[in-house]
This record gives C-alpha cells, sequence and structure tokens, in this order.
C-alpha cells in the first residue's frame, strides 16, 4: 500500500468517526428532546415536626426511638397530665356549682314575680280605695251643703251641721291617705318588677342558654382538651427522626421535639431545564434511578411543575431591585422543580429522603415521542 493511499484511508476514516460522531450527537439531543431526563434530582416526603399544643410540663411516658417506624394513631409520647386532671376537676366542680346557681336564680325569679303579682293586686286595691274614699267625699260634701241652710230655720241643730263639717273633713283625709298608699303601691310595683328584671338579668338566659352554665361548660371543653393534649399519637404511619428527647425532660408548647417523616406518599424533586418543560406534562410516565440502588427501576409519574423560581442574580433593595451590570456570554438556562409521585413501593429498597434521583420522563402511554423539529 503506497503512501497516497495510506492518507486516503486515513481521511476516510477520519471523516467517518466525525460523520458518527454527529450522528450519536444528534441521536442523544433527540432523544434528550423525546424523553427529558435529569440527574439534578432528589428523594423527598412530607415533614411534620411534632411538638406539644397549649400544654406544658415534663414527659412522663416516651415510647418511639430515633428511625423507628409508627403506625397512624400509635402513641408517641406522654406530658405529666396530672395537673390538667385536677384542672378538668376543678372546671367540673364549677360546672356543677353554676349548676346550682342557675337553679337558684330561677327560684329567685319565680320570688320576685310573685312579689310583682303581689305589688299589682296593692296597687289595684289602692286604687279600688280611692274611688270609694272619693266617692265618700263628694257625697259627705254634698250632705254638708244641704244641711247647712237649714241652720238658720233652726230645722237642723248645731250639732248635727258640725257632725257633717267633721265627716267631710274626715273624708277628705281618708282621700289623701289613700292617694299616698296608691303612691306607695305604684313605687312597690316598679320596684318589683326592677328587681324581677336584675334576677332575670343574673340568670343570663338567651333562648334556652344560660351564660353561666356554658361558660362553665367552655372551661370544662378546654380542660378535658388539655388533658387529651398530654398524650400525643402519629397522625399517619411515618418514620420518627432528629429525636434527643428523653423522660423526665420539661416541655413548652410550641418546641420542636422530634419530626415525622410521611411514609404514606414518596416523590421526587427534579430540577429540569427550561427547555425541557414544554415536553413535561402532568400524568406522564417516569423512570426514576435511586444512586444507593443501581439498576433497581421505580416507576413513577409527573404531578406537577413549579410556576415560580426566585432568580439568583437579582437583590431586593426595599422596593426596587437591583440588577448587576453583568455582560454574560454564556446564558445558562434556568431550572424548575418538576414533582413525581413514586408508584411503587420495594421493602428491599426502601426510600430515605435525600437521596439522590436520575429521572427521565418517558411520556403518556401509547403517546408518540416528541418530534425535535416542530420546537422552536
Amino acid at each position: 500500500m503506497n503512501e497516497q493511499t495510506k492518507i486516503l484511508l486515513g481521511r476516510l476514516l477520519g471523516g467517518a468517526i466525525a460523520l458518527g460522531a454527529v450522528l450519536t450527537g444528534l441521536v442523544v439531543w433527540n432523544e434528550n428532546i423525546a424523553h427529558p431526563r435529569t440527574n439534578d434530582a432528589m428523594v423527598r416526603a412530607n415533614i411534620v415536626d411534632i411538638m406539644p399544643q397549649h400544654v406544658s410540663g415534663r414527659i412522663s411516658e416516651l415510647h418511639v426511638a430515633d428511625n423507628q417506624w409508627v403506625k397512624k394513631g400509635e402513641l408517641l409520647y406522654v406530658i405529666d397530665p396530672r395537673p390538667y386532671q385536677a384542672a378538668l376537676a376543678r372546671a367540673r366542680a364549677r360546672l356543677q356549682l353554676a349548676e346550682k346557681e342557675v337553679e337558684a336564680d330561677h327560684a329567685s325569679i319565680e320570688a320576685s314575680h310573685a312579689k310583682v303579682k303581689q305589688a299589682e293586686h296593692e296597687q289595684a286595691a289602692a286604687d279600688a280605695e280611692i274611688a270609694r274614699m272619693k266617692a265618700k267625699a263628694e257625697y259627705d260634701q254634698s250632705y254638708l251643703q244641704r244641711i247647712q241652710p237649714l241652720l238658720k230655720q233652726e230645722f237642723v241643730t248645731a250639732n248635727k251641721v258640725n257632725e257633717a263639717t267633721a265627716a267631710r273633713d274626715a273624708s277628705a283625709a281618708a282621700v289623701k291617705d289613700a292617694l299616698a298608699r296608691q303612691r306607695a303601691a305604684t313605687m312597690g310595683v316598679d320596684f318589683a318588677h326592677k328587681e324581677h328584671l336584675q334576677e332575670e338579668a343574673k340568670l343570663a338566659q338567651f333562648g334556652d342558654v344560660y351564660a353561666k352554665i356554658e361558660a362553665a361548660r367552655a372551661e370544662v371543653q378546654s380542660a378535658e382538651l388539655d388533658v387529651e393534649y398530654c398524650s400525643v399519637y402519629a397522625p399517619f404511619d411515618a418514620y420518627v427522626t432528629n429525636l434527643n428527647i428523653s423522660v423526665g425532660q420539661y416541655v413548652q408548647p410550641g418546641q420542636k421535639l422530634f419530626a415525622l417523616v410521611d411514609d404514606r406518599t414518596w416523590y421526587v424533586i427534579a430540577d429540569y431545564k427550561e427547555t425541557y418543560l414544554r415536553d413535561i406534562k402532568p400524568g406522564m410516565a417516569v423512570d426514576v434511578f435511586l444512586a444507593p440502588y443501581p439498576g433497581k427501576r421505580f416507576r413513577g409519574e409527573v404531578q406537577g411543575i413549579s410556576w415560580a423560581n426566585y432568580p439568583d442574580n437579582i437583590k431586593e433593595q426595599g422596593s426596587l431591585p437591583t440588577v448587576e451590570r453583568t455582560l454574560n456570554w454564556v446564558v445558562l438556562a434556568s431550572r424548575f422543580p418538576v414533582r413525581i409521585k413514586l408508584l411503587e413501593r420495594d421493602p428491599q429498597y426502601p426510600f430515605r429522603m435525600g437521596m439522590t434521583a436520575f429521572t427521565t420522563v418517558l411520556g403518556f402511554a401509547g403517546e408518540p415521542a416528541a418530534d425535535p423539529r416542530q420546537r422552536p
């Protein structure tokens, strides 16, 4: 083989290698467009902080250990309930006392109502007495006026006229006394009504509800809740994590004691370039591989794509953004989190929050792959 032939073969081989590289690149590019993939992904689960609610005290029972799996409804820990049980007993006693007070108030109202009726009867009697006394006073005055002219003619004696005058004066005085008793009876009725209203106000009844009893019941319910809050149960199947407490430790409301990793739903948060987002839709199937389990494939499904991404080159100064004066020759595509729900579990390959994941979006079942030529 001469030198010229070798040169020609070398050029052909180099061209074939270059062409193969270009074709390989096109195939890879087409595959990435049709099935977007990323290794910037991580296994996630929902986390719930466990903390005392409304109660404080020393932990008297601790039924879990760090990294333990717990079932929904399982008792986690107990705060010493004795102070709250005593408060509940006091609240129940106050409720009984309030019920007795309401009974006494009812009796007082009935008694005040009877006083009102009695005062009204006395007022009616006073009114009748005034009418009788006025009628007698009018008669006595008329009788005196009839016999006075007869005294000069000596048809009546002076003693008879004096008796008639005395009777008229006595009737007038009786009318005044009856009027005074009527005013007193009226004042008695007003006072009895006020007493009755005061007794009704003390009862504080609104329809069929009594304020005293309802307030006492509310205290009982609050105390019962505090006793319930002393015992904390798992709200769902979960793993205990970051537990650093022990029996005897004093805890307060809002103090984070440990966390629960929700074992009901696991998902992957995969950061995809914005150039791939048009080819990713909720409901698409996803292949998921986890770094700790090489070769083990898990099925996933796209749940949604994030609608927001905070720019890393913008700073806030008050209410205005501060944009740095930079010139970027290379523009990097932003990444948006895509939430992928893991659809299957394998006890031999447990999920752990924070595992590195590799995801490939396969598309909808039975749907042809996206054509890269239709992209802008």
